[in-house]
């Protein structure tokens, strides 16, 4: 395969970046080896689909396949266009399925360890700390509506007023113990308009703060510190609580999403948790099947 024409309409009339370039030509490279020296003009819908299945079987994620698969149109479409071939191979194949990735957690057992560990930080922080993990684990929040809250956001003094994507107001219940740690926290934490400011008291705490204090206190609880961060206490949030035999649409209004088919995402994971669960401790699951 000879790219150099390819490479140039990319660039010039679509007016791809260079790193899409480099990316389709790593592609075509490896389709080109899988076809072993075969021609344009002889590539078949079949040799196409013949290399999407190799590549399943190599291990790739459907997301990655689709790339290739996106490369490989767009360079026979090239090709036919210029009528350097008589007809594109690819025109009438079918993008993979992409097969949603279940959401990270961690286990109620390690977020009660990193509660503990927040007693390492000292009084002050620790109060801070502790209610971070209440917020994100005890309430959903994402880490930017965390960092933005302000004091006038708590309202009845059980819920707090949530402004999310696309400044979307929603109100969340809040544990009566999470109120407890934010009358603590007031009382010490500087003044600002801020539920968490920075030193700077205009403004608030960055996300690379939360991600750094979480990141010392998983550590401190002795847990791998890259399998948590504020969205892995988020999808621990909604996880647990389904576990724990909360509806499916009051998690949908608490966490905030526009379609429930985004939260029932959760419940695959906990059909997956209750999946092994049987395999691991029925007795019936280790028993071998009668012939």
């Amino acid at each position: 395969m000879n790219f150099e024409q390819f490479e140039e309409h990319l660039r010039s009339e679509l007016n791809s970046s260079e790193n899409t370039v480099s990316s389709y030509k790593i592609d075509l490279i490896d389709f080109a080896r899988f076809l072993e020296n075969k021609s344009e003009c002889e590539v078949s819908e079949n040799d196409i689909k013949r290399y999407l299945k190799e590549l399943d079987h190599r291990g790739f994620k459907s997301s990655t396949i689709k790339r290739k698969l996106i490369a490989i149109r767009q360079y026979f479409k090239f090709l036919y266009h210029e009528e350097l071939i008589s007809s594109d191979p690819s025109e009438f194949i079918p993008q993979p399925k992409q097969v949603k990735a279940l959401p990270k957690i961690v286990s109620e057992d390690a977020v009660s360890k990193m509660l503990e560990a927040t007693k390492s930080l000292g009084y002050e922080d620790g109060i801070r700390a502790k209610l971070i993990l209440y917020l994100l684990y005890g309430s959903g929040l994402r880490v930017s509506e965390l960092i933005a809250l302000k004091h006038n956001a708590f309202i009845d003094g059980h819920f707090v007023r949530i402004v999310g994507k696309g400044s979307k107001e929603r109100s969340v219940p809040m544990a009566t113990k999470t109120m407890e740690l934010l009358e603590q926290w007031i009382e010490i934490c500087p003044d600002s308009v801020w539920i968490f400011p920075s030193k700077n008291t205009q403004k608030h705490i960055t996300r690379q703060r939360v991600f750094q204090i979480l990141k010392y206190i998983a550590g401190v609880a002795g847990l791998d510190i890259t399998k948590v961060s504020p969205h892995v206490l988020r999808h621990a949030f909604a996880t647990h609580i389904l576990d724990h035999g909360a509806d499916l649409m009051s998690v949908k209004r608490m966490l905030g999403h526009k379609d429930i088919a985004t939260t029932e995402i959760y419940t695959h994971v906990t059909q997956s948790r209750l999946r092994n669960t049987v395999n691991s401790y029925h007795p019936l699951a280790k028993r071998k099947p009668l012939r």
